[in-house]
């Protein structure tokens, strides 16, 4: 039994070693000084997120980020924008959805998900309702 306990004790001291040396290896995660110190500029110079994307051709809802103690963030084909430049995609906030103007005049909601056709004056075709899932790779 004492031979078991040593080399019990023995693989004990080779995994702690290890799993020092892995982490001592590893270094900063997520960013470094100089990137956290950037990002941190921007959120409090209240930069804005980037440019809106073009309203002509489709438009899709990808979703929406509401912060506790900040803006909220919207995800358009894929860009981020904030409550002021949703006015360029000719979107108003309703709930987690997005309200846009039809082109018969009514109002389309745009759930998180979901895309519109939307034409050269910025009017949207009624929602799809069509939420693509993509299955992930298998493991």
């Amino acid at each position: 039994m004492t031979t078991a306990r040593a080399l019990a004790a023995g693989f004990l001291a080779l995994s702690l070693a290890s799993g020092a040396a892995t982490a001592q290896s590893l270094g900063r995660l997520f960013y470094s000084d100089a990137e956290r110190a950037r990002l941190e500029q921007q959120r409090d110079s209240g930069e804005r997120p980037g440019s809106p994307p073009a309203t002509t051709g489709s438009l899709r809802n990808d979703g929406v980020v509401r912060r506790s103690g900040g803006p909220t963030t919207w995800f358009v084909n894929g860009a981020a924008l904030d409550e002021r430049s949703l006015t360029s995609v000719a979107a108003q906030p309703a709930g987690t959805a997005l309200k846009l103007q039809g082109e018969d005049g009514q109002v389309v909601r745009l759930r998180p998900g979901e895309h519109t056709a939307v034409d050269d004056s910025g009017q949207a075709a009624p929602a799809s309702g069509v939420i693509n899932i993509r299955k992930g790779a298998a493991k």
